[in-house]
């Protein structure tokens, strides 16, 4: 038995590709950085590596642990998610001047593909048009206010697969903001350096907006959360207050952070240029030629391995309450996809909450089952699964032809059970007609 808060803590997945692509990208990194450091020591001093990696573990942090289990119930745990991937994953991906060392990190043979696609006229085209600033401070400001709108929002929220576009969204778009204000080596600035003052200070206004909407609206702007049980007695009302205080305070101090460096930078005296100093080639390390194309391969290739190969988590991303009732001392809330359901296996999760506080249960086991209503009574036991979210119960229930059926939510709290039944509608399955 653990209580509300390990469970908290524990409430981690394991994205298969999100985690073998950010392995991938540390150890090529870390492969070309090993070569330059001794070629070129003033643009890949050791801080580098240390922000890129910095960045790439945040980036697993906002998609990998408790802070994306549970941003389907708070809006402010939603919004730091956001703030991570905007304002704090890509500037510290890109202060480690990632390109070069990247593609140093790659086999020669295909290094020189990736360069001659780089050099493609269409590609190289396009990367024109997309590091323009003003371009870069426009698509990040659309992605920004356009998902943040009640509708976007919503649908990221009820569609996974419309969730992973807003952050993949994000993530690309703030890679774009971002790249003119720290200028990753070898690339050349568009603009003078003091436009980035504006750049940065605009940005901010927007940002600032739709913060101060958030907070003193007086209005729910996201209704979805409406729907869902309230964890910890954390009102609607008051979690949109502080989504935006904390996005509007974390915002502006990164918008605001670099623009007074860069000031401060341009006012005080120009230091006297120094010769580039080139190092000498290092000689062939096992590490460089041996044991990191080793990882590289094998490491990334484990993830995405066991990743699928693992049980799948059971989120709530694109349920809805199917069950919300008062049983007893507690309150117990069942999630399913909207209806109809499918013929098939189908994901439910359970959230068992004191009545009086709303705190979660702990020590309750749940078991869940479902009969149909046909001329031959047909019955199926939910098989327990794991949850991404640790205060969720959750199972499988697979359901074996369409029509009208009667899902049973078994609680026991210690000497005693509850009941609950909710019927829903089960269509055949399209792969099934």
């Amino acid at each position: 038995m653990i209580s509300s808060s390990q469970a908290i803590l524990l409430s981690w997945t394991f994205p298969p590709i999100i985690t073998a692509l950010n392995l991938f990208a540390a150890l090529l990194y870390l492969r070309g950085w090993l070569t330059l450091r001794s070629l070129l020591p003033e643009k890949f001093a050791p801080w580098r590596p240390v922000s890129f990696f910095a960045g790439i573990a945040t980036l697993q942090i906002a998609l990998a642990s408790p802070i994306d289990a549970f941003d389907a119930f708070f809006l402010t745990d939603h919004m730091i998610q956001h703030l991570l991937l905007m304002m704090v994953v890509p500037p510290l991906i890109l202060l480690g001047n990632p390109g070069v060392p990247v593609m140093r990190g790659l086999p020669r043979s295909v290094r020189r593909v990736v360069g001659w696609l780089l050099r493609h006229p269409p590609i190289s085209w396009l990367a024109d048009i997309v590091s323009r600033p003003g371009l870069c401070w426009l698509l990040f400001t659309v992605a920004m206010l356009g998902w943040h709108l009640p509708r976007p929002y919503d649908l990221a929220l009820r569609s996974p697969v419309w969730h992973e576009v807003e952050h993949a969204t994000f993530f690309l778009t703030s890679i774009f903001f971002w790249w003119p204000v720290i200028q990753p080596w070898p690339s050349h600035a568009r603009w003078p350096r003091w436009s980035l003052i504006p750049y940065l200070l605009l940005a901010d206004f927007a940002n600032s907006a739709l913060c101060a909407f958030l907070v003193f609206s007086g209005r729910i702007f996201y209704p979805f959360y409406l729907q869902l049980p309230r964890i910890y007695g954390l009102s609607v009302e008051n979690d949109q207050v502080i989504a935006g205080a904390v996005m509007w305070v974390v915002g502006s101090l990164a918008f605001l952070i670099p623009a007074v460096a860069i000031a401060a930078n341009l006012l005080s005296p120009a230091p006297p240029m120094k010769a580039l100093r080139r190092g000498h080639r290092s000689p062939s390390t096992t590490m460089r030629h041996v044991v990191l194309p080793i990882l590289i391969c094998a490491l990334p290739l484990g993830a995405l391995a066991y990743g699928y190969s693992a049980s799948d988590s059971v989120d709530i991303d694109g349920k809805v309450p199917l069950i919300h009732a008062i049983a007893g001392h507690l309150v117990v809330t069942t999630f399913a996809a909207p209806q109809p359901l499918s013929t098939g296996p189908n994901e439910l999760a359970v959230l068992v909450q004191d009545a009086q506080s709303g705190q979660p249960t702990a020590g309750v086991s749940v078991e869940i089952s479902a009969t149909c209503d046909s001329e031959f009574r047909c019955m199926t036991l939910g098989s327990p699964q794991p949850a991404a979210n640790r205060l969720l119960e959750a199972a499988m229930l697979n359901f074996s032809k369409p029509g009208s059926w009667d899902i049973k939510t078994l609680v026991r709290s210690g000497n005693q059970e509850f009941v609950l039944h909710s019927r829903v509608e089960v269509k055949l399955m399209v792969s099934q007609r």
